[in-house]
């Protein structure tokens, strides 16, 4: 039975609600210094973490329940430094991954690569798994949630509901149970790229090779993630389900070694040239060539219109001409950092950084940049939104709305200082510059910056149409402006009914509270 909440523009007051803050293990509040910030599930599933992963020191990372309203502290992220430029995002679909062993049945696994760290007894319990059997007569992927698993590096999980049949060993498993990954400040350390992750609660260093040598003044991060799809695209994801892309499950009619032909009747058959071009095709079918299955690509271009021809990548076993595949965003991880145009892009499989990839901005970012991927974006008639934008503020003391398209060109295309509804003085972006996107509204929550001893401003963003209006102010007054984003998305879910939640985190003093607000 859903949840009726009725909010009413206009005539409902929708207060700032306090919640307790953030406190260390001695009980002693905390405060939200430069570089300090949050990241969240971006989700709008009932299988997202309703939770933030908030850095607030070199060796502070907590997770706040939004259910239960309160923290606890994680394992020490070890950073080298936490200050202005520092950022972390949250990537819902990595998580460990690997081979099963002999010994599956129906319902349940026995992993043969060893996790990150080892478990504890159902400590798995509730995660995504997700098994993509490609041997002889099995070309399937299948996804189960976790109900109970054994302890130790190579646990037996056991699943909620049975497996089309008993998966044969060297399957493949991938827990869909996410990694927050943390950049610190200052010059380039071995562990000044980290991951948290969730599952496990193992931490480790990443590459940092190809970033700037010294990350300053600001950055922001995004992800490009394959669970990040829009709340209607079908009707899996109202229900919580994963792993369907944008158009659902479909069914190719024909495929070379390095092309895929999509429907000629629903699905993919109307896009446009190129539309989800830097988007990916993953096989999660294939009775005929099942080692073709669990394959991703990266969509080089297509055609348009129905039975869109994709070009991609040379397989490693081409599937066959009746394959099923989705098609979902690439799990890239894009960064900009202040003081320079290069679009940074990590790659997590293959733990690497490049420069190439993705277009440089139209021009450097500065003190409280921003961006966000509208991934639940409102697609017009004439497929002006599309799925493939992502809104950057420019910063630097600047009102300028930088636009990437990452299906515009080979590596992407850029509109520098797009126009926008309402552009003003007021929106200047500065220090202090932060928000957070709720895809539940396709609207983005933000601050232009912070002004001392008054409560900082708050404006929205829509996405369609492209402009501002004013937002309701938190009651808090801060004690001077710092760089890090202190916003986060909650998500109430009843049924059909979701309702999305702004948080506000305090910055510089400490005991505030921190602040959530239902978003009408």
């Amino acid at each position: 039975m859903a949840t009726s909440i009725n909010l009413k523009d206009q005539i409902t007051p929708v207060a700032w609600n306090p919640l307790p803050p953030l406190k260390n293990s001695a009980g002693a509040a905390l405060a939200m210094g430069a570089g300090a910030c949050v990241a969240s599930d971006l989700r709008c599933g009932a299988n997202r973490e309703n939770k933030l992963w908030i850095l607030q020191a070199t060796t502070g990372l907590y997770r706040y329940d939004l259910e239960h309203q309160g923290a606890n502290i994680l394992t020490s992220p070890a950073l080298p430094a936490l200050a202005a430029g520092s950022c972390i995002v949250h990537a819902p679909s990595h998580g460990p991954r690997g081979t099963i062993a002999a010994g599956s049945t129906t319902t349940s696994v026995v992993l043969s690569t060893v996790l990150p760290l080892a478990v504890g007894a159902n400590q798995l319990v509730g995660e995504t798994i997700r098994i993509v059997t490609n041997q002889a007569g099995q070309g399937r992927t299948e996804e189960r949630t976790i109900v109970a698993n054994t302890s130790g590096t190579t646990p037996t999980i056991t699943v909620n509901a049975a497996f089309t049949a008993a998966p044969a060993t060297s399957s493949i498993y991938e827990i869909l149970s996410g990694r927050v990954y943390m950049l610190a400040s200052g010059a380039l350390a071995a562990s000044s790229f980290r991951f948290y992750d969730i599952a496990t609660e193992a931490v480790g260093d990443r590459s940092n090779t190809n970033l700037a040598g010294t990350i300053t003044t600001d950055s922001v991060a995004i992800c490009l993630d394959e669970l990040h799809v829009p709340i209607n695209a079908n009707g899996a994801n109202q229900n919580g389900g994963s792993g369907l892309g944008y158009f659902g499950q479909l069914t190719a009619t024909a495929i070379s070694g390095t092309t895929l032909t999509g429907q000629a009747v629903g699905g993919d058959n109307s896009v446009l040239a190129n539309e989800y071009r830097n988007f990916q095709i993953r096989i999660v079918e294939d009775l005929i060539t099942p080692t073709a299955v669990g394959q991703r690509r990266r969509i080089t271009s297509h055609t348009a219109g129905a039975s869109p021809v994709y070009t991609v990548p040379t397989w490693s076993v081409t599937p066959s001409s009746t394959a099923k595949y989705v098609i979902e965003n690439n799990n890239d991880i894009l960064l900009w950092t202040t003081a320079n145009t290069t679009t940074y892009r990590y790659e997590w499989v293959g733990n690497a950084w490049d420069t190439s990839t993705y277009a440089v901005r139209p021009s450097a970012s500065g003190a409280g940049v921003q961006a966000y991927h509208l991934y639940n974006n409102t697609i017009d008639a004439a497929k002006v939104s599309r799925y493939s934008q992502i809104l950057s503020w420019r910063g630097a003391a600047t009102a300028d709305l930088d636009i990437f398209d990452i299906s515009g060109a080979t590596t992407g295309s850029w509109s520098g200082n797009v126009a926008y509804g309402n552009k003003g003085a007021l929106n200047t972006v500065s220090t202090g510059g932060a928000g957070i996107y709720s895809p539940k509204d396709n609207a983005i929550i933000f601050t232009a910056l912070t002004t001392i001893s008054v409560p900082p401003m708050l404006m929205k963003l829509y996405a369609s149409p492209l402009k501002i209006e004013g937002y309701r102010e938190p009651p808090t007054v801060e004690g001077t402006a710092v760089v890090g984003n202190r916003f986060g998305f909650g998500l109430f879910i009843d049924g059909t009914t979701r309702q999305g939640m702004v948080y506000k985190l305090p910055c510089t003093t400490a005991g505030l509270p921190i602040y959530q607000n239902l978003i009408n």
